[in-house]
């Protein structure tokens, strides 16, 4: 269905604005991430300490992440052209993996220092200048990622939010950090650095691998999430004229939502009375969840071939389950005499199969 032509300048600006939002947070956490890396440099240098070195290391990654971000952003802006109809906003998705992978090389170099440092321990030197400076690219992150946080909420951006998930990651690695190093300090256990190196190499990579699969997921198309499947299969299920659905299918590209379902309809309904079927419930859907793009099927409906209500939970679980006559062969299975256990157990596993 096309949007009414009143709507569109209004739709366009708000693209717009969304889009130089994204890019000015972009900008933003690049920035921080330079100035952030710049003193945790300079705290590492101070100090000799592996910890603030893995800290400092962690802060290379968001630089690198960051102009990822901008470049990512800037793809995702564009709209759909011949080759890619759908649009290019899976490109965020892509930028936040390229980050998560970072992060993973990030918390191995730091894991391999930590083990160089914790056969070879040295003394730490200039620490309370150092922590000073460490404290200080901490509230810098904070900011920064309680601010990428709110913009990539607001403007439904997965870059953004994958940013700023791992900008706090840094913070408390930051925090862990300079614990660690004082303790250094005030026991003269210099083994109590790298041993903290490694605690903070496992925290970044956990939040890697998290970082990791859930984009990954997003670019194999994973479902919208069950409220606003429920506001499509609430409109389905409320309009008279619908007489069933299924294989309800829907995947989101960043900002970009996208749903295509098939409806059953009486037979005797004219094409003209089936659009307007459609156009109703494209409008209530539309109203409700920004960005969507719908694409409804509509079939007669035929007893006991197209009917009923089908929600995907439903169809797969349907999928998933093993044949009716599966559970009567068992039950015959089990109540003959004499039978091997193992022929029972062989019986019971090509059923599984098939």
């Amino acid at each position: 269905m096309s949007t009414p032509p009143h709507v569109v300048p209004i739709v366009a600006h708000a693209e717009e604005s969304a889009r130089r939002a994204r890019g000015l947070a972009a900008r933003i956490s690049l920035l921080a991430a330079l100035l952030v890396l710049g003193l945790k440099g300079a705290a590492w240098l101070l100090t000799g300490s592996v910890s603030l070195l893995s800290d400092a290391a962690e802060s290379l990654v968001n630089v690198t992440a960051a102009v990822s971000l901008l470049v990512a952003l800037r793809i995702a802006a564009r709209g759909p052209d011949l080759e890619h109809p759908y649009g290019h906003q899976k490109a965020e998705y892509l930028s936040s993996v390229f980050e998560a992978s970072l992060i993973l090389l990030a918390a191995g170099a730091i894991a391999v220092s930590a083990f160089q440092r914790l056969w070879a321990p040295q003394p730490l030197e200039n620490v309370p200048l150092g922590m000073g400076i460490a404290v200080a690219a901490g509230l810098v992150n904070g900011a920064l990622g309680a601010y990428l946080l709110r913009q990539g909420a607001r403007l439904e951006s997965p870059a953004l939010l994958a940013n700023g998930r791992h900008v706090l990651t840094d913070v408390w690695t930051s925090v862990g950090v300079l614990l660690g190093v004082g303790l250094v300090a005030l026991t003269g256990l210099e083994r109590l650095d790298p041993l903290l190196a490694l605690v903070v190499a496992a925290y970044v990579a956990r939040e890697g691998v998290r970082i990791l699969t859930a984009n990954l997921s997003r670019l194999m198309d994973e479902r919208l999430p069950e409220a606003e499947e429920r506001v499509i299969l609430d409109a389905l299920a409320n309009h008279p004229a619908v007489a069933g659905y299924h294989r309800l299918r829907t995947r989101r590209a960043g900002r970009a939502r996208f749903a295509e379902v098939d409806l059953f309809v009486d037979p005797e309904m004219s094409v003209r009375a089936a659009h307007e079927v459609v156009a109703e419930l494209e409008d209530f859907v539309h109203a409700r969840l920004t960005g969507l793009t719908t694409t409804m099927h509509v079939e007669p409906v035929v007893e006991g071939v197209r009917e009923g209500r089908h929600a995907p939970a439903e169809e797969f679980a349907e999928q998933a389950a093993p044949p009716k006559s599966a559970g009567r062969l068992r039950a015959n299975g089990a109540e003959g005499e004499g039978e091997d256990e193992g022929e029972r157990e062989s019986e019971d596993e090509g059923e599984g199969r098939g």
